[in-house]
């Protein structure tokens, strides 16, 4: 039987960004567009820059399914209930990360670095508070994880091997998080370049990297944690506990406790970060935090995986 010719987009460390610049292009183009109708249905005025955003992860998510077979990925297998039950994991790493994250709270407390207050507001509000912050954690880890890790990370690893494709998929993970500009464009949603004015200023920050550094490192190392959390389970349900409960905590810290005070900012991290969910993520005391939670799970986090099956299989070149 004849082989199949391989091409350039046949690799994933291609192919991943190939289609990330074919949905931000799409997505620049339709956007104004797409305005226009969600304003009519809506009837009211819509941020041209959140259709723009919401389009470009549509138009990706679509473009990945569609290039799948190309991508080397078991997702499938990674997320499959019955070959791996999500409870255990999912929970178990869900409260390992809130209690991490609780103590580096009281450390920084301790040290001057931040404090907890009273939120002085009514349990139906801490309430509303707290299911919101769930609910959106819950939602940001399945679709985050389901991309960086079980898109990105198993496609790099089918072509690179595991070490490269944790450290590259790491820094993925790491740097787009800051494809926001601090000011958007000011455009008008008739205006047919809006899309694109958008697009460009969403890399504007990537301009100031020492700025961003110390956030990216801790985003980096956060990327570590749940690519070994991945590896360590052969599933997707662990890290996805993890980093469930690094939203949701980010989501409901600013309820009872603030960060600054005395003290280094390379020590407790930048008071007011933008965006703000990135509280405390360049702070010295959350990287040690993360590393020291990367070594637990190195060692226990097989403690973690389920009994249904083997997990997903490695593809070409994982084990290098």
């Amino acid at each position: 039987m004849a082989e199949t010719k391989e091409g350039p987009l046949t690799k994933s460390y291609i192919l991943i960004p190939f289609v990330l610049v074919c949905a931000g292009i799409a997505a620049a183009a339709l956007a104004p567009l797409l305005k226009v109708l969600v304003d009519a249905v809506r009837g009211k005025d819509t941020k041209l820059y959140r259709v723009f955003y919401r389009c470009a992860g549509v138009f990706a998510l679509l473009l990945f399914v569609w290039l799948r077979k190309h991508l080397k990925s078991q997702v499938k297998t990674s997320i499959n209930p019955k070959q791996s039950p999500p409870g255990k994991p999912f929970i178990g790493g869900f409260l390992i990360g809130v209690v991490a994250l609780l103590v580096v709270a009281a450390v920084m407390a301790v040290l001057g670095g931040g404090r907890f207050i009273n939120p002085h507001i009514t349990a139906a509000a801490f309430w509303n508070a707290f299911g919101a912050a769930l609910g959106t954690a819950i939602v940001v880890a399945f679709f985050e994880e389901v991309f960086f890790r079980g898109i990105v990370f198993q496609g790099l690893r089918a072509d690179l091997g595991t070490g490269l494709a944790t450290i590259t998929a790491a820094a993925f993970f790491g740097l787009v998080h800051f494809m926001r500009p601090r000011e958007l464009p000011k455009v008008s949603g008739s205006d047919p370049l809006g899309g694109f004015k958008v697009l460009v200023h969403s890399f504007e920050r990537y301009s100031n990297f020492n700025e961003i550094l110390p956030f990216a490192i801790g985003l980096f190392l956060i990327g570590i944690l749940l690519t070994v959390a991945y590896l360590r389970t052969s599933a997707l349900f662990l890290p996805m506990g993890l980093h469930a409960s690094l939203v949701f905590f980010s989501k409901l810290d600013r309820v009872f406790f603030n960060y600054g005070g005395k003290g280094s900012v390379f020590i407790f991290g930048s008071p007011d970060p933008y965006p703000s969910f990135l509280k405390g993520v360049d702070a010295l005391l959350t990287w040690i935090m993360i590393v020291g939670l990367t070594i637990v799970i190195a060692v226990l986090g097989n403690k973690f995986q389920s009994r249904g099956g083997e997990g997903p299989s490695r593809g070409k070149g994982a084990s290098k």
